[in-house]
């Protein structure tokens, strides 16, 4: 019998286990403590069990799906990103984003978390998009990279983590039963509360109805970066599938169904979507949605045409969102290759990864 993950295992298939063994039903609770304790790294490290017991365990539970390769900082240490190897030898990413303290209420810890390897949106401003998708992620190994994140946050003692966006590799739509299953766990009872989650969408519309019907009551994001269909159409091929009235006509219905505010996110690329026509057309789109609009700087990415724009046009882009709330999101980690895609696009320069998406060689890599 193969191994099962122990973050996504059920209380019943773990209960079931320890009865096995003869241990007695306190032990479960101990054993999911340990599972989100960001310093216990393996089976073995969890004190409260015997060393029997765990040694037994390790046979039938693989104590995470995810192991991290590779790690880099940026933005003086308060951004991690990690480069996570998978069991079938792939890699995804995912970052660890501290906020500095303005007061222990105000702390904020977020992991941005992959759903899958390369994606298949092809937005062609995207790092990850130029990888093409290889295949989704399961629950377990969503489940594992916040776990993986916030050990490597309590290892430069920052955290605990209290956010966690779905706004890495991969479109989360696309990857539904997964994002869905690991939703649940991360919202369980121990866990992180629906409204500090968000779930980022390019625009699979027919999925945002079924999430609005699920009863998690996260945060939807919806990536547009386009306010207009034509424009929309060249910056996110999915609009050609699910064009701007169907998506923000969705996404409203997300809002009123949840009572959660629906979020708007911009891409801002400088001569591509920062003009003052689509500043309009985007106040517009969010009027109508009662939606807050988050701007994001385009960062650099190397062998790119694209870029963000100077300062004096984003200054006036932001001028002509009247009558809706914005706001400018850090571009986070730009200087180590720490936003989305670009850590494993560095290393596929570097050649340090295969062509089928694999690390070359084996544990080679230990910090970027």
């Amino acid at each position: 019998m193969s191994a099962i993950a122990l973050s996504t295992a059920s209380d019943d298939a773990l209960a079931a286990m320890l009865a096995a063994r003869g241990a007695p039903a306190f032990r479960l609770a101990q054993l999911r403590r340990a599972t989100w304790q960001p310093f216990v790294g393996g089976l073995g490290e969890i004190r409260q069990l015997p060393a029997g017991l765990t040694a037994a365990l390790g046979q039938e539970l693989l104590f995470s799906t995810v192991e991290v390769a590779a790690e880099s900082e940026a933005d003086q240490g308060l951004t991690v990103k990690l480069l996570c190897r998978l069991a079938d030898g792939q890699t995804i990413e995912t970052v660890a984003m501290e906020t500095p303290a303005r007061g222990e209420a105000r702390r904020r810890s977020t992991v941005c978390v992959s759903t899958q390897v390369g994606c298949a949106v092809g937005c062609p401003f995207c790092a990850t998009g130029r990888m093409g998708l290889r295949r989704s992620c399961t629950p377990a190994e969503v489940v594992d990279q916040v776990r993986a994140a916030a050990s490597a946050l309590h290892r430069r003692r920052l955290g605990p983590v209290t956010h966690v966006v779905y706004m890495g590799m991969g479109e989360p739509l696309a990857a539904y039963a997964t994002t869905v299953a690991s939703l649940r766990v991360l919202t369980g009872p121990a866990g992180i509360s629906a409204r500090r989650i968000t779930v980022s969408t390019s625009g699979v519309v027919p999925a945002i109805h079924r999430l609005a019907d699920e009863g998690i009551g996260c945060t939807l994001a919806i990536s547009l970066h386009a306010a207009t269909d034509e424009l929309r159409d060249r910056l996110v091929p999915l609009n050609r599938v699910h064009p701007l009235a169907s998506l923000v006509d969705a996404g409203t219905r997300y809002a009123a169904r949840t009572g959660r505010r629906l979020s708007l996110e911009w891409c801002l690329i400088g001569g591509v979507n920062d003009s003052p026509e689509q500043a309009r057309a985007l106040a517009e789109l969010a009027r109508r949605a009662r939606a807050h609009i988050n701007v994001i700087p385009m960062n650099h990415i190397e062998d790119s045409p694209w870029g963000p724009p100077d300062r004096r046009t984003e200054v006036a882009f932001l001028g002509g969102l009247d009558g809706v709330t914005v706001t400018v999101r850090d571009t986070r980690g730009a200087d180590t290759d720490a936003a989305c895609g670009q850590l494993r696009a560095a290393l596929e320069q570097r050649r340090m990864l295969r062509p089928d998406g694999t690390l070359s060689p084996p544990r080679a890599v230990a910090a970027v």
